[in-house]
């Protein structure tokens, strides 16, 4: 499971759909210490129930100070860091990146890989809060056989909204990508992978400052100009679940 912001009867009714239960998680990435991202009863409810939580060494420190769940975990020998070099948990390989967020600590991104025996490598990369992409961002993507990358806002509904001109700067500058920012960057990932991620999944989408079908459209529509028309645009929901991608 990547972040837990939601709490846990929520979380408990997710895994419930996908005929899974709490025991069947293998470990808890955590990508930063942002609320939205981090639910103090619903970790609290994993570390109980055994269950890693995963993060990288530069985030520790800033969550064993912010949420009790965290610093549970580490008392219990719970909490697992990774640097650069990745990680893993069970069959499933993780190299992690860092990402520009104004977050405490950092944000980071995953590159999730299948190394089961009698698996086939498949990759998965995440990022879900991001102030720009940088050139470097692409490698972590490249050849990513799914993707899940933000489409925080669309530029002139975030202009046009009631919001304080200083929270529209920190969004616009280091807090999430628009929709046009996205669609560059994922056709950018498509140019230079040997082979075009099957499904890209939208995430993030402000319920304030943008759509999802303004979200898709302007990702999809993008990768249909640059000749990738094959690949699966895909939206999520804040209390709905996304369609199911399987790599």
């Amino acid at each position: 499971m990547i972040d837990c912001g939601f709490g846990r009867t929520y979380v408990g009714s997710c895994l419930g759909s996908l005929d899974l239960d709490i025991p069947a998680l293998r470990g808890l990435l955590i990508t930063h210490a942002h609320s939205d991202h981090v639910n103090d009863t619903s970790i609290d409810m994993l570390v109980r129930n055994r269950i890693p939580v995963i993060v990288r060494r530069e985030l520790t420190r800033v969550l064993r100070r912010m949420y009790p769940s965290i610093e549970r975990a580490a008392c219990l020998g719970l909490l697992v860091e990774i640097n650069g070099g990745g990680g893993g948990a069970g069959t499933l390989g993780i190299e992690s990146f860092s990402v520009p967020h104004d977050s405490p600590g950092g944000c980071f991104g995953f590159r999730i890989i299948d190394r089961s025996e009698g698996g086939n490598g498949a990759g998965v990369a995440v990022a879900t809060d991001l102030g720009f992409t940088r050139g470097e961002l692409v490698e972590h993507f490249r050849d990513a056989q799914a993707m899940v990358i933000e489409s925080n806002h669309d530029l002139a509904m975030l202009e046009g909204s009631n919001r304080p001109a200083w929270l529209k700067k920190r969004i616009r500058e280091i807090g999430h990508l628009s929709n046009d920012q996205c669609a560059g960057f994922v056709c950018e990932v498509a140019r230079s992978s040997a082979r075009p991620p099957a499904a890209v999944v939208l995430a993030h989408i402000s319920q304030q400052c943008n759509t999802n079908a303004l979200a898709e459209s302007a990702t999809a529509g993008a990768l249909r100009r640059e000749g990738f028309p094959e690949v699966r645009v895909l939206q999520s929901f804040k209390s709905l679940p996304s369609e199911i991608v399987r790599v």
